[in-house]
């Protein structure tokens, strides 16, 4: 989910699919708990729309940028001398 805003209509929450492109659904219709950045399964059926959150892969995605963030900051602290000032 990349992010829920207010409509005319009521609340939407903003979906992006894997190639990037968007679509909204109704807040209502996705699952209790839901937050910005989980991964979702949507589903299109004959009674309309069935979404869940992907825990697994959302966990996942996450540690990655957490590793990713970690290693950013690690190299960042590398680079600076002991008075905190960053040689390039």
């Amino acid at each position: 989910m990349d992010g829920i805003e207010d409509s005319p209509r009521g609340p939407l929450a903003r979906l992006e699919r894997e190639d990037g492109t968007t679509f909204d659904l109704p807040l209502k219709s996705l699952p209790d708990g839901v937050c910005e950045g989980d991964l979702l399964a949507v589903q299109d059926g004959p009674d309309g729309v069935t979404v869940r959150i992907l825990v697994a892969a959302t966990l996942k995605r996450h540690e990655t940028a957490q590793t990713q963030l970690d290693a950013l900051n690690s190299a960042e602290t590398d680079l600076q001398d002991e008075d905190g000032e960053i040689t390039v």
